[in-house]
């Protein structure tokens, strides 16, 4: 589907803050993948597409992941949902069949256990994208997002552990795998530092 078409749609399927934002992330992911040396086009099309199901009911999200094992967690949460009906939506709306950008859209909400390059720009564009409100460590974040991928996916990471742990929730299991990558130890039930 060409650019003009998807922007139409992506129009109609978001408000206006979400659109912003995502212009944002596909704008921040390309600049990142040139950056680590990752497909610039590839992670244009995962950031312009990341949320093109974020704007739909629950229920919405769910018919949408038609076929794909939801966890109990991921089926309550609108937060973690849209991320995989948008990978159905991308390539069911959207016509996208790229498997390293449908799992980029699949995964920028969790993350996961031995994330792809792509996988984690878009995860990391999504929460340093320019338009984003100021949270504790996002100018840290930001500055580790232009140098060392790694080193970000973990500060990410970490972020949100704590920010679960504040709300008294549950960190997400594919999240926690994620985390496992660069903290083997780690033990979600853990105290806070």
């Amino acid at each position: 589907m060409k650019r003009e078409k998807m922007e139409y749609k992506l129009k109609k399927a978001l408000d206006a803050d979400r659109y912003a934002h995502t212009l944002g992330v596909e704008q921040t992911a390309r600049e990142m993948a040139r950056i680590f040396g990752a497909d610039e086009e590839r992670a244009s099309l995962a950031g312009l597409l990341h949320d093109c199901a974020k704007c739909m009911t629950l229920s919405q999200m769910v018919k949408a992941a038609k076929g794909i094992p939801l966890d109990p967690v991921m089926k309550e949460s609108k937060a973690l949902m849209h991320a995989v009906a948008g990978m159905c939506t991308a390539q069911e709306i959207y016509g996208v069949r790229d498997p390293e950008v449908l799992g980029a859209i699949r995964w920028h909400t969790t993350g996961r256990g031995e994330m792809t390059a792509l996988e984690k720009i878009v995860y990391l564009a999504d929460m340093i994208e320019p338009g984003r409100k100021m949270f504790d460590g996002l100018t840290q974040l930001r500055e580790a997002c232009m140098r060392d991928l790694d080193e970000a996916m973990h500060m990410a990471l970490r972020m949100s552990l704590e920010q679960v742990r504040a709300q008294g929730k549950t960190l997400h299991p594919d999240t926690l795998a994620a985390l496992k990558a660069y903290e083997p130890e780690i033990d979600e039930t853990e105290p806070n530092d």
